[in-house]
């Protein structure tokens, strides 16, 4: 029996080698180089590889460090020119032939990302020849589906698809952290309850977070209990060094669930990620007054210094957020008295 293209491709490794053929072209390209901002291309080399894992159907981990879930999604900051999109496969013709022998499937892989190029662009050129290559990207048609549905509104559409991904736990906490920003009560009542009947998912994570970090990011406290009782540690970090303490801080307005996470035993001095940040310097920057009340309540220290030596007080003057300035300063006058 014949083995699969993904199998032919060297799998999870093939994927990998593939990623890291294409951007170390990019690197030197002209026309596609200014299209990813910033010295390093790891991040990008990194997605890449973890889409092409999710999309052939190789180890769900994998999809944790993906961004976006949808193709078009992930593409709508960029405005894609004509040049661009025949740069990107003329560089990727070349990386194909430089990780793959056959010339058969080169050309189907070529052919399904000619295809998906066009998709991004909002031009259906229809099905991929290769027959495996097809099928895969109904899934993958479903799933863009599914989550133009959730930013649209479409929230029955959206849960009668969403437990097609039920095999894919990483994605499923995708599809579910998208249904929490959302912030529509019958979706937030479909990720409960789906949470309560397959615990196993508050294990897993997408885009280096748990289910924890998102519902704190979006101050859903009814999911955040759950997680909880499910014994999900308040502490566990992402994959930037970051709590759902921290998410919480920098999310909706989210006293509450601030109090809940340090009811539970989260730490409201930890810091963090590169920025070695607390908390109380994330409420400080994006200007959240119920976060900045409840962590100081509950002990978060004002003096606390970040990697560059600011306090809580100087990231919320270094951001303009004239309430939290006066908060933190009325605290530390009380304090003094």
């Amino acid at each position: 029996m014949r083995k699969s293209l993904f199998d032919r491709m060297g799998r999870e490794d093939g994927c990998r080698r593939l990623s890291q053929a294409f951007y170390s072209r990019v690197a030197n390209e002209p026309i596609l180089r200014p299209l990813f901002p910033g010295k390093s291309l790891r991040c990008a080399t990194e997605e890449f590889a973890a889409f092409l894992i999710q999309f052939f159907g190789g180890e769900d981990e994998q999809s944790q460090y993906r961004w976006w879930l949808s193709l078009r999604q992930s593409h709508a900051r960029f405005r894609i020119e004509e040049s661009q999109r025949l740069a990107w496969l003329g560089q990727m013709d070349l990386a194909l032939r430089e990780t793959f022998c056959a010339d058969e499937d080169v050309a189907a892989l070529l052919d399904f990302f000619r295809m998906a190029s066009l998709y991004l662009i909002g031009e259906d050129a229809g099905p991929p020849i290769h027959p495996e290559l097809a099928t895969l990207w109904q899934r993958q048609l479903r799933l863009e589906k599914l989550m133009s549905d959730v930013a649209n509104g479409e929230d029955a559409a959206a849960i009668l698809s969403a437990d097609l991904f039920l095999d894919r736990p990483s994605v499923m906490v995708g599809i579910l952290a998208a249904m929490l920003e959302a912030d529509r009560p019958v979706l937030t009542e479909y990720v409960a309850s789906l949470i309560h009947s397959n615990p196993d998912l508050s294990r897993h994570r997408f885009n280096g977070r748990s289910l924890l970090h998102f519902a704190a990011a979006t101050a859903c406290l009814p999911v955040a209990r759950i997680l909880l009782r499910l014994g999900i540690d308040p502490n566990v970090a992402d994959s930037g060094g970051h709590t759902p303490l921290y998410r919480a801080a920098g999310g909706r307005d989210s006293g509450e669930i601030v109090r809940e996470l340090v009811a539970a035993g989260a730490a409201v001095n930890h810091c963090g990620g590169i920025s070695r940040s607390t908390p109380l310097h994330e409420a400080a920057r994006f200007g959240n007054t119920s976060a900045a009340l409840a962590l100081i309540e509950l002990g978060a220290d004002l003096n606390a210094k970040d990697k560059r030596g600011q306090t809580p007080l100087m990231r919320a003057k270094s951001f303009r957020r004239a309430k939290i300035v006066e908060i933190l300063l009325l605290v530390a006058e009380l304090k003094h008295e």
